[in-house]
């Protein structure tokens, strides 16, 4: 009898520790998580919940939500092909799960591919090579990706920063993304900051405004892309983030409509007035500018993209609170020093009267 006691006590102690054990961890889950700067925002229903039922649906949400595929469609022309479309394929594009440049001709060694006329690759035509190239994209990819980033060929995308701000979203919702704008009392995004289209967000464009001339622009030299797409997206129902709203606690833009150089100059004269007059989000300049998690710059050169490309993804800050078993150094003695570097013996300088070689000034 006493040893039935005994079991009994022992069962209940380990259920205790059990329960305990994961009452601490789905705490632990939700100090985690509302510490954290999460994407999107937070929703009403959720806001009241209990801890506990926030904690497991983050958890579960997290279980659930696989990688997101991303096809980046670049827009560029013959004339850049081999300066400006090489190096997006050099440097950011290798990020994407799929890239495809859309122009006026065909070039096999990038996968360019024609969607306009041969004499229809300029900039008059932009609206025209948009349109074509979702045309071509949807046909060809429309099921196989969750989003789709039309971006120049002078512009520089960070595709981690971009899944960040896209990992709060649902492709199969109609989402455009971008630097939000507004021009004749109608809102769009960006063209050349770049900016993203959900699954959904591309379906209707597609199915619904591409051939309705009512709600979305016809095709037309000098069409303003970015305005024009606003228009035929917000005609559709598709809704429209402004990334510097995407990130709770960060109101910072990250779909930058000019070069990193006019934002850091600490000075207005350096943003023009048309980029104040015509952005939802204030407009700052110095090291405040933009977003921690940005992930787009425009007018990006060819040694501009691989300045990003270095500063970002090649260049180290050391640490100093590394591990002790890495950062233990020995300093060299003068064996070590010789051997290393030794010294130099330059008999051209032992006398400076005889020097043969010298500046002119010596």
């Amino acid at each position: 009898m006493s040893a039935k006691i005994k079991l009994r006590s022992q069962l209940h102690l380990l259920t205790g520790f059990i329960a305990g054990f994961i009452c601490a961890f789905v705490l632990l889950l939700y100090v985690y998580d509302v510490s954290r700067v999460s994407p999107c925002w937070t929703s009403s229903s959720s806001s009241s919940s209990s801890p506990v039922s926030v904690a497991m649906d983050a958890l579960s949400r997290t279980e659930v939500l696989p990688p997101a595929r991303i096809l980046c469609m670049v827009l560029t022309c013959p004339e850049n092909v081999e300066d400006l479309a090489r190096t997006v394929y050099d440097t950011w594009g290798r990020r994407c799960n799929h890239l495809i440049f859309v122009s006026s001709e065909n070039y096999q060694p990038l996968g360019v591919v024609q969607v306009v006329e041969a004499n229809g690759g300029a900039y008059e035509d932009l609206w025209n090579k948009t349109r074509e190239g979702f045309r071509h994209v949807w046909e060809n990819f429309g099921q196989d990706f969750d989003w789709f980033l039309k971006a120049d060929d002078d512009t520089y995308v960070v595709m981690e920063n971009l899944h960040h701000l896209l990992s709060g979203f649902d492709p199969d919702t109609p989402v455009y993304f971008g630097y939000k704008m507004t021009r004749y009392n109608v809102s769009y995004m960006s063209g050349g900051a770049s900016y993203v289209l959900s699954r959904e967000a591309l379906n209707r464009f597609m199915t619904q405004a591409y051939g309705s001339s009512v709600i979305c622009p016809e095709p037309k030299k000098m069409g303003i892309e970015d305005f024009y797409m606003g228009i035929c997206l917000q005609n559709v129902g598709v809704h429209f983030v402004d990334s510097a709203q995407s990130l709770d606690g960060d109101p910072k833009p990250k779909f930058m409509p000019l070069n990193l150089e006019h934002y850091l100059a600490d000075s207005n004269s350096t943003i023009p007035d048309w980029l104040r007059l015509m952005s939802v989000s204030r407009v700052e300049t110095g090291l405040r500018c933009c977003s921690n998690y940005s992930v787009a710059f425009h007018y990006a050169n060819r040694e501009r993209m691989f300045l990003y490309e270095f500063l970002i993804y090649y260049l180290r800050v050391f640490d100093h609170n590394l591990s002790s078993g890495r950062n233990q150094r020995y300093l060299l003695n003068s064996s070590d020093l010789n051997r290393r570097f030794p010294l130099e013996d330059n008999l051209n300088i032992k006398d400076l009267i005889q020097m043969s070689e010298k500046p002119e000034n010596f």
